[in-house]
């Protein structure tokens, strides 16, 4: 019995040892980004992003898990944050300036948009640095086309992710080109159209006739698809450069509404030459459909 404890205690021991040995992992916290864990950790920052298989420019969340790389130091939590009492007559604007920090920054570390209304008394997270941005949500008009849409059950299966493979673009420009060069009864081919600054605001999401009617997509080169793939087409040229910060937070907080009003799990999301392969690139070899599903908690 004693025999068995002490081998119990040593093998527990060396477990431990073996885990201790081990990089570490790093709780997101609001308001962190890759460059800032890295300097807190002591390592590069190219490093930490390499070992959680992920971009430079990619969007981290709080609660999110990071491995640390060895050698890196013992984290540390900041110490308590600046906060200030909203003043009569305040708005975030005033509040930033007068703390010289980036009003979006203040808006983003409040859980607030540049639109909120700030109340006297209310108090308020004065950031230190820039505030990673945490999913955006859905314009009121783009949620309400979602919900209103007469969307059957089992209506839809995959949803389909393009670029334009231009550096500009509109939905009208599209819808033109598509009833006239491509003989397209409906028009734009796409269920929604994203921009990226040029022709449509950075962000912005178009909602085209064919989901607010539910039809059919005319995105891909076969019909049947077609009848069960919802489009979406990212304004951007990605074989060039990638998507803006901006389009791809739309794009998330997109499709994270569609999965949930079309009943689809994440893996029904993906991209048009994954869909149909070795007929075309896009979106572009830029393009991260693994950062989008690992932003929608799959991957």
């Amino acid at each position: 019995m004693r025999l068995r404890l002490v081998m119990g205690i040593l093998s527990l021991w060396g477990a431990l040892w073996g885990w201790a040995g081990q990089p570490g992992v790093y709780v997101v916290q609001k308001g962190d980004t890759l460059t800032a864990i890295a300097r807190e950790h002591g390592v590069s920052v190219s490093a930490l992003a390499k070992l959680n298989d992920l971009e430079l420019d990619d969007i981290i969340r709080p609660g999110q898990k990071l491995k640390l790389p060895e050698g890196a130091g013992k984290a540390e939590r900041p110490a308590p944050a600046k906060t200030v009492t909203v003043r009569k007559n305040d708005n975030l604007t005033l509040i930033a300036r007068e703390h010289g920090v980036d009003v979006l920054d203040l808006a983003r570390a409040n859980g607030l948009t540049l639109d909120s209304i700030i109340h006297p008394g209310q108090r308020l997270v004065i950031p230190e640095g820039p505030v990673a941005a945490e999913r955006s949500p859905l314009p009121a008009t783009v949620r309400r086309a979602i919900e209103q849409a007469p969307v059957r059950k089992g209506r839809w299966r995959y949803i389909v992710i393009h670029h334009s493979a231009t550096t500009a673009g509109t939905p009208r420009a599209m819808d033109a080109y598509h009833r006239r060069v491509r003989h397209m009864e409906n028009g734009l081919a796409y269920h929604f159209v994203i921009g990226n600054g040029h022709g449509m605001k950075d962000g912005e999401i178009y909602v085209g006739q064919r989901w607010k009617r539910q039809l059919p997509g005319g995105h891909l080169s076969s019909a049947r698809l077609n009848e069960v793939s919802v489009g979406i087409c990212l304004v951007g040229d990605f074989n060039r450069s990638k998507p803006t910060r901006r389009q791809l937070e739309s794009l998330e907080a997109l499709l994270q509404a569609l999965l949930e009003r079309c009943g689809l799990e994440p893996d029904a999301v993906t991209t048009h030459k994954r869909i149909v392969p070795g007929h075309t690139e896009c979106p572009g070899r830029l393009f991260s459909l693994k950062s989008v599903l690992r932003g929608l908690g799959s991957g």
